[in-house]
């Protein structure tokens, strides 16, 4: 059984308030084929947010459903699961990455159902929708399961729009031996950097990174 937990955290604004308009370089509102997509999500501005995937208990704005012409703007393996009567695709929030472009983060369909909680990079240069990561993610299923949780946060050096990414992976053990009760348990690290280039992975290890990270990690809202 899957169970879904999302909580945006350490960022001042958690309503759902109307979102600000994209303005192009020159100040000017953003009018392309994006508008209605845009005006879905929630505009915030990133410091530091933690993601990771909703439950139904979750009191905060977990998203709102897209409706299904502006789902056909996502990629087609993501848009073909969306219905406006089923919807798997859900708006939640909006910020700047750079200059150039914009991050919607955006819960998506899943193996079960729309736990997937990606951010998607829209390019203002390209008027497109050019690449995606999950941030956020928790599953279970024979035994296996797995729990993703993210922290965005802006480099204090560079600037750049960083992730850290922690997957907490395991196995009961009991699912294929009922006389094994043990169960076992990985925590795997990765540091992303959006640079303007696109996605580059800093680091990925399992004991350097909470170390240095400790702090954001000590601050998160649900374990």
């Amino acid at each position: 059984m899957k169970k879904l937990f999302f909580l945006a955290g350490l960022v001042a604004l958690f309503s759902c308030d109307r979102p600000k308009p994209i303005k192009s370089k020159g100040g000017i509102e953003y009018k392309g084929r994006f508008k209605g997509l845009f005006a879905q999500y929630v505009n915030i501005a990133i410091d530091t947010l933690e993601v990771h995937s909703p439950d139904n208990n979750d009191s905060t704005c977990i998203g709102r459903p897209i409706d299904s012409l502006n789902a056909l703007l996502f990629p087609a393996e993501i848009a073909q699961h969306h219905s406006s009567e089923n919807p798997e695709l859900f708006a939640i929030y909006k910020f700047m990455i750079d200059s150039a472009r914009v991050g919607l983060l955006t819960r998506t369909p899943s193996e079960y159902e729309p736990s997937s909680v990606k951010l998607f990079f829209f390019d203002r240069r390209k008027d497109s929708l050019t690449s995606h990561i999950e941030l956020g993610e928790i599953w279970g299923d024979a035994g296996d399961f797995l729990k993703k949780t993210s922290w965005l946060f802006r480099d204090t050096s560079s600037k750049h729009l960083q992730a850290l990414i922690e997957e907490f992976q395991g196995h009961d053990n009991s699912v294929d031996n009922p006389q094994d009760t043990t169960t076992e348990k990985r925590y795997l690290y990765t540091l992303i950097d959006f640079t303007k280039n696109g996605l580059d992975t800093v680091f990925i290890d399992e004991e350097q990174l909470p170390k240095k990270y400790s702090p954001l990690l000590s601050q998160r809202t649900q374990r």
